[in-house]
């Protein structure tokens, strides 16, 4: 039997021309501008969810971790030292130049001295498995402690081919964002992987010499949150900065369908339909021809799917917050995207009808990945489930389960070896009543608990001024340049109208719209800029900051905030059957706890 050969028909692209686009934009100018406006009042309300929130989801939750990666302003940077002998007189001299000449390398890249952590080890590199405080380096970059690598010279990293490699491959997975010698300049591509290799281990090249490929490149751009050949859909490039730009009239009919979804609960079908007689057409830059896209309801979907579009740049294993990087304008909020996608919902604890995408109960996770099951040492899901009967039935129970099948809480088997049968789940109440009793005896007003606050909200106060200070000057230059070219074709507008109709149509308007999205930006990032001029808390403030917690903890029935102040005060807990056995708080709320009277209640019950 012969079968026929199934051929593909090649796409065509189909040109919007200007009398499309304008009769199209006439129709709907009105409804776009409302659409817009909308979407400014959804901006300016405060997010229930961050977009650190949604980062650390999908670092966190995929089936391969993603690195996100992060501005230099916000890496934890470490310095390694290292000394191949005991023999002091040789040595020690040494060590202290390579820390002296580190540290002034990352002066001169501006990197904040709180980000940066020494660590110095005398062992040999020759062979792997030598040094326990180059392994523990490792493991940080891997668990998102560290992010750049500093150190004196690449013989200081690795003289043998098993590290060597291990550490190019955290390269080239973007683990190590960032690598810097005092004696030699490391360029991330293969052909400086290539030399890299060749200085921690003369007798071998590397393999990657052989594939210069085209994904190097577009990890680059993506990294400095620029154009990587994909166009999206509303956006074009700027053509100074390689930067993504609103797109004015289909970046409004984009916003449309996001309210259309939400709000009025249309279909994916729907939508595609109305985006289709909207004339909904992609460019690469300005001066790009419009191309028309056809619209399905798979192609809606992905659309909401995106994380792009509310400023997560996802790739390969890494994310990158766009908002981060330079002044993007975001389409949706980090919680209008979790309602648009029922899986992140569930995750995020909100209830969302997956045919409707309308949510039924927005009750947000609580603890994620915070509670570990004290029988197999796993991470305890969340979860919320409707009570069906008695006198609270309709509400809420939420509480956490343990979800590995080889634990002694689903194994009947274990069950009856060990001879216990604990409960498979253990209710939020219990969890929230141990944290409590944990705050209530937070009483010791340590100096050290004051200065440790202080320190990590100077640390953030700082690296939030540099982003929005370079976020500033950005927008200026932005302003700067597009005022100039507003300038020059106002006089051509003036002198030659005739060749501004025929090769210039539209750039009056486009770089007026592009002078007030820089304006505006110039504006959000004074007004951040002067908020974070705002005084330090004083130390009764802060031990007063505890009892606040405390007091909201018990009041609140909000669980989002509830959600702020745990993951605030705790770094993890253990859950036995209806007993947490141990609270492990985060710093500097450690320091607080007077042990002498929690030792006896951390097996509290309720």
């Amino acid at each position: 039997m012969v079968t026929k050969k199934k051929t593909s028909k090649k796409r065509i692209s189909e040109v919007v021309t200007a009398a499309e686009l304008i009769s199209a934009e006439t129709k709907l100018r009105a409804e776009v501008d409302k659409a817009l406006d909308a979407r400014k009042e959804v901006f300016q309300a405060v997010s229930d969810k961050s977009i650190d929130d949604l980062a650390e989801y999908f670092k966190n939750t995929t089936e391969e971790i993603k690195n996100r990666i992060l501005p230099l302003e916000k890496r934890n940077y470490v310095i390694y030292l290292r000394k191949s002998t005991d023999d002091e007189a040789k040595q020690v001299r040494s060590i202290d130049d390579q820390r002296d000449e580190c540290l002034t390398l990352a002066k001169q890249l501006n990197i904040d001295p709180k980000r940066v952590t020494i660590l110095e080890e005398s062992a040999s590199a020759k062979k792997s498995g030598n040094r326990l405080i180059f392994n523990d380096m490792l493991r940080g970059f891997r668990t998102g402690k560290y992010h750049g690598l500093i150190s004196w010279s690449p013989d200081r990293i690795s003289r043998n081919m098993k590290e060597a490699g291990e550490v190019i491959e955290m390269i080239d997975e973007e683990i190590i964002q960032d690598l810097r010698f005092k004696t030699y300049t490391f360029d991330n591509t293969p052909n400086g992987k290539m030399m890299l290799g060749i200085l921690f281990a003369t007798s071998k090249q590397y393999s990657d010499k052989l594939s210069v490929d085209v994904r190097r490149g577009t990890d680059g751009n993506i990294k400095e949150g620029k154009y990587n050949g994909v166009v999206k859909k509303g956006y074009c490039v700027d053509e100074t900065s390689g930067y993504f730009i609103p797109d004015d009239y289909y970046w409004g009919i984009l916003r449309m369908a996001v309210d259309m979804r939400l709000n009025q609960k249309k279909t994916n079908a729907e939508i595609a339909d109305f985006l289709n007689d909207a004339k909904l057409a992609v460019r690469r830059d300005q001066d790009s021809e419009f191309k028309r896209i056809r619209m399905t309801k798979n192609m809606v979907g992905d659309f909401f799917a995106d994380s792009f579009y509310c400023g997560l740049y996802q790739y390969g294993n890494n994310v990158v917050d766009l908002t981060d990087l330079h002044n993007f304008a975001p389409l949706i909020t980090p919680d209008e995207y979790i309602q648009l996608n029922s899986d992140v919902a569930k995750d995020f604890g909100k209830k969302v009808s997956v045919r409707t995408n309308r949510s039924k109960q927005l009750d947000y996770g609580l603890l994620r990945h915070k509670v570990i099951c004290d029988y197999c040492d796993g991470p305890m899901r969340f979860q919320n489930t409707v009570i069906v009967r008695g006198k609270n039935a309709g509400k809420w129970m939420i509480s956490f389960s343990c979800s590995n099948t080889d634990c002694v809480r689903l194994n009947k088997a274990k069950q009856k070896r060990m001879g216990i049968k604990p409960a498979r789940s253990i209710r939020a109440k219990h969890v929230l009543a141990a944290i409590e009793w944990t705050l209530q005896n937070a009483t010791i007003k340590s100096q050290e608990a004051y200065k440790f606050h202080i320190e990590m909200l100077k640390t953030q106060i700082a690296a939030d001024k540099a982003i929005a200070t370079r976020k500033l000057n950005e927008a200026k230059l932005e302003l700067k340049i597009n005022e100039g070219k507003y300038a020059r074709y106002q006089t051509l507008h003036l002198e030659d109208r005739a060749s501004y109709d025929k090769y210039h149509t539209g750039k009056l308007e486009q770089h007026q719209q592009l002078i007030e999205q820089a304006q505006a930006s110039i504006d959000d990032n004074k007004a951040k800029l002067a908020q974070l001029g705002t005084s330090l808390p004083t130390k009764k403030e802060f031990f007063e900051l505890t009892q606040s917690h405390l007091l909201e903890l018990r009041k609140n029935d909000d669980l989002a905030k509830i959600d702020a102040i745990a993951n605030e005060v705790v770094a993890n807990l253990r859950a036995g059957d209806d007993v947490i056995s141990v609270i492990k708080l985060n710093p500097p709320y450690n320091l607080m706890v007077d042990l002498t009277k929690t030792t006896g209640n951390l097996s509290w019950s309720g």
